[in-house]
């Protein structure tokens, strides 16, 4: 690394970003102050606001790698292997999410994560964290900037040699800088919202479903996801229309809630914590998504992680967007020394791109989840693409094992499966995933209409979008962590 005068960098915003940005410049030698809005989350004991568990990937573990040992950090995750879907009438299907053990993704809670970032960055000599500061004003002509102790009501005035904003979707530090600018910002919510819930543990702590799954009720309009924890309990949301019928708008009543429940996700009911009354004194959350030019103002200002790209947790790759982010930033900070407005310029032109594709295709993956995960078509299509990775591993990759088990940008993903979207049906792809599908969907009606009454019809799902094979190297696999991350967690 080249070594560079010494900085004083402030950060805004102590969560997942802001922590490893800070270790990144850190090990520079820079002096970095972190300011936080919230009280210390370690000692206080709760996070405020709203939280879905987080699902590390192999490109945020290569990430963190670069500034950390990933091993401190995995004992806190648990491995899924796949998703398990629960149907209305109780049975269950597993979909794998590679064709391997090492094609995983890992579970963890945003607490946990976060508070064991802090204690990391807090062994850096130069790095400290101020809590119960919120940047309230910048003066860019003057450069200044104006931070309020939220508990004195002091107002300190800073002027660090740059400043980043790490503070989130709705980033003081992005709407002071885009005042008076040639900017856009643009947000969307999606028609769904979400409550979250609990899943019991069982006795001794036990879990009371697989643990190594993310486990789905996929309903049409309506889902219910749950992500283990490691007390055994699982973290769970309830995701439903904003408005109209069977929403969040008219299940208003304990009983209301407690009917719906049984005729959506009746395996589930005697699973979650406090029904009907722990889904009613909550109010629901929406899943936003951002996008917002620029991301820097000249050489003085720049901003990582949700603050200038928000996106819907149906990946589960924004968080591992963002630890991106910071080695992007940092490795362009590296290769312009000390021009920062060229550096901030070239990491924007590097990252907007992919991560306005994670924005979208993560929109998608929520349609997909909800409405056609149980599809026989998207379940045939799955086997017979892992069988055909299987046997051409370097030619045929499905598009989630690129997104999740790869490094890939995700603009090259998505350019990629479009282009092999024409190859796949030139080369009759379709036939077999046919053939598949048509055989679950036999087999599926005859185990179900033994226990189907006289009478009732089956539902049908729609065909998800086709997924194409395509032929591309991935640059980076779990295999391809540290070694003494990869033994650490073998060992546990």
């Amino acid at each position: 690394m080249t070594t560079v005068t010494e900085k004083n960098v402030a950060i805004m915003g102590a969560g997942l970003a802001g922590t490893v940005m800070a270790m990144f410049l850190a090990r520079r030698g820079w002096n970095v102050a972190i300011y936080e809005m919230r009280p210390d989350p370690r000692t206080a004991g709760i996070y405020s606001g709203r939280s879905i568990n987080m699902t590390l990937a192999v490109r945020g573990l290569s990430a963190l790698a670069k500034v950390i040992d990933v091993g401190r950090i995995l004992d806190l995750t648990i491995p899924l292997e796949g998703r398990m879907v629960h149907e209305v009438d109780g049975s269950t299907r597993f979909h794998p999410y590679g064709i391997n053990q090492k094609e995983v993704i890992y579970a963890v809670t945003r607490s946990a994560l976060n508070a064991r970032l802090m204690d990391i960055a807090q062994t850096f000599p130069n790095i400290h964290i101020h809590f119960n500061h919120r940047c309230t004003a910048i003066d860019k002509k003057n450069w200044v900037v104006e931070v309020r102790n939220e508990i004195s009501r002091d107002v300190l005035q800073i002027a660090p040699d740059f400043l980043i904003g790490a503070d989130g979707t709705f980033s003081s530090v992005r709407q002071q800088m885009h005042r008076h600018e040639y900017a856009d910002f643009h947000q969307e919510y999606l028609e769904s919202g979400y409550r979250e819930l609990v899943f019991t543990a069982g006795p001794q702590g036990t879990f009371q479903m697989p643990h190594n799954a993310l486990h789905l009720w996929p309903r049409g309009k309506s889902m219910l996801m749950a992500i283990p924890n490691l007390d055994g309990t699982f973290a769970s949301n309830c995701i439903l229309p904003l408005q109209g019928e069977e929403s969040f708008a008219t299940l208003g009543a304990p009983g209301q809630v407690m009917d719906f429940f049984r005729s959506q996700f009746p395996d589930a009911v005697n699973l979650i914590d406090g029904l009907p009354d722990s889904f009613l004194q909550k109010s629901a959350g929406g899943f936003i998504t951002t996008r917002a030019v620029p991301w820097y103002y000249r050489d003085r200002i720049v901003l990582i992680g949700d603050a200038c790209h928000t996106v819907v947790p149906f990946y589960g790759l924004g968080m591992n967007a963002a630890f991106e982010d910071c080695a992007a930033l940092d490795a362009c900070i590296e290769k312009h020394r000390e021009n920062f407005e060229l550096a901030f310029q070239e990491y924007q032109y590097l990252r907007k791109p992919h991560t306005d594709v994670l924005a979208d295709l993560s929109v998608q993956n929520f349609r997909e989840l909800r409405d056609k995960v149980r599809s026989y078509t998207l379940t045939a299509r799955k086997k017979v693409f892992s069988t055909l990775h299987r046997f051409f591993p370097k030619t045929v990759i499905p598009i989630y094992t690129l997104m999740s088990h790869s490094t890939m940008p995700f603009a090259d993903v998505l350019n990629r499966t479009c282009r092999q979207d024409r190859i796949a049906r030139y080369c009759g792809v379709d036939l077999p995933v046919a053939l598949v599908a048509g055989f679950l969907a036999g087999k599926d009606f005859g185990r179900k209409s033994l226990r189907r009454p006289a009478g009732q019809k089956q539902t049908p799902v729609p065909d998800p979008k086709f997924i194409a094979f395509q032929e591309v190297k991935v640059i980076a696999t779990s295999e391809h962590l540290p070694k003494n991350a990869a033994e650490q967690k073998q060992a546990s």
